[in-house]
């Protein structure tokens, strides 16, 4: 969103935007998470043949208010961009 246009929004608009690009950092945040998870998990394993018994921690236990339970339906940034886009469409008819 442009300064001219978020001066020139409505709360509406603004509210559904900034929620939007939370959901994408959490997004991003949470890809990062997974990524970091697995090179570090690597790093372990490769490391276990010196030590018998390594500890992994999953990081998904650690940050558990990022990462739901499976049961609840997850939105997708492309999800949400077409919700976006039909909102402004409809407000724009």
């Amino acid at each position: 969103m442009k300064p001219n246009e978020f001066w020139n929004s409505t709360y509406r608009e603004i509210n559904v935007y900034t929620q939007a690009n939370l959901c994408h950092i959490i997004d991003n945040f949470r890809q990062d998470i997974r990524l970091q998870e697995a090179v570090t998990d690597k790093l372990i394993m490769a490391d276990a043949m010196s030590n018998k018994r390594p500890k992994i921690i999953q990081l998904q236990n650690v940050f558990k208010n990022l990462f739901p339970s499976k049961e609840e339906k997850i939105q997708s940034s492309e999800e949400i961009t077409k919700r976006i886009r039909e909102l402004m469409e409809t407000k724009n008819k």
